[in-house]
């Protein structure tokens, strides 16, 4: 791990200036701050399916429906993508996102006027390592990106989780919880312990101490992490998933061929765990199935029930 005091220095002055720039006045103390909106995605529920095109088009494709980038992003902010990139991993064994993808996805930020673009995960694997061999490190920094990994603990900021019902606190990443706009970037996998991850367990990684959450209740607290900064835009990278031996893999990989973009990320994993199947059935997986989405619709995060998603299909082509 890189602890070098040029990295502090740098990372400091940037939290630095973006605590100077976002100031606001302070909240009692018997006053609860939630980051972003936790309504905006139940409120919405619009879904949209992209089919038929390289990973740029059918990116493009996906969030023309949904007003374009533009909606999401305007002129000045600061972006942040949760990506998924845990695993030394190369891009063709479907562990880690689609360079491609990431690529279109920070270059359309930047289109729509973002200042600045920052991807983050907290790797499993030595994050120099994964970087390299994913080639997403490369593929960011081209895009005009910069990349972190979450693997220093000076990157992290302590809040409440007032309304987990199994996780009332957490380090989290600084820059998630102080950017102006959020994206979350899953890659559907098998999981060995949580059957699949999706969309709201990508969000484990913008987690310190990842490893209890696995001792609380998993499934429970992947629900109870996603209202601490509710994400304003979900694209899920399902251009090649993870069927077997998930999450590292190496595995059986299906070239699903799609884009999904929603800004609701319960029923983006509603949609998305039906490309998977029960191992002894062949039958896909029911979204309340899995638990940590249904606990997640509990929680009032968003719609499990895709007949009441506004949801469109789309061809890039």
């Amino acid at each position: 791990m890189d602890h070098s005091p040029n990295k502090k220095i740098s990372r400091r002055q940037f939290i630095k200036g973006a605590a100077t720039a976002m100031a606001m006045p302070a909240l009692p103390s018997n006053e609860i701050f939630f980051y972003g909106s936790l309504a905006h995605a139940a409120e919405e529920c619009d879904l949209v399916i992209a089919k038929n095109g390289s990973p740029s088009q059918l990116l493009q494709a996906a969030m023309a429906p949904l007003g374009g980038m533009g909606r999401f992003v305007k002129k000045g902010q600061r972006v942040v993508i949760k990506a998924n990139i845990a695993w030394a991993r190369t891009p063709d064994q479907a562990c880690t996102n689609n360079p491609e993808l990431l690529s279109a996805l920070i270059k359309m930020c930047y289109e729509a006027g973002a200042k600045r673009v920052a991807v983050w995960d907290h790797t499993c694997d030595n994050y120099q390592f994964t970087f390299s061999r994913s080639g997403l490190k490369e593929t960011a920094q081209k895009a005009g990106a910069d990349i972190f990994s979450g693997h220093g603990h000076n990157v992290y900021k302590q809040v409440e989780v007032p309304k987990g019902k199994k996780l009332k606190t957490a380090e989290v990443l600084r820059d998630v919880l102080e950017g102006d706009v959020f994206i979350n970037f899953p890659l559907p996998k098998h999981h060995f312990a949580t059957e699949l991850s999706l969309g709201l367990k990508n969000l484990i990684g913008i987690v310190w101490d990842m490893e209890q959450l696995h001792k609380i209740d998993l499934h429970q607290c992947i629900a109870d992490i996603n209202t601490v900064r509710k994400p304003d835009l979900v694209v899920v990278d399902a251009i090649r998933i993870l069927t077997t031996n998930g999450p590292k893999g190496p595995g059986k990989t299906e070239d699903i061929g799609e884009v999904v973009a929603s800004t609701d990320i319960v029923a983006v994993d509603a949609y998305s765990a039906t490309f998977f199947k029960h191992f002894k059935t062949e039958k896909p997986f029911k979204p309340e199935e899995i638990k940590f989405v249904k606990n997640a619709y509990d929680l009032g995060l968003g719609q499990i029930d895709l007949s009441k998603v506004r949801l469109k299909k789309v061809s890039a082509a």
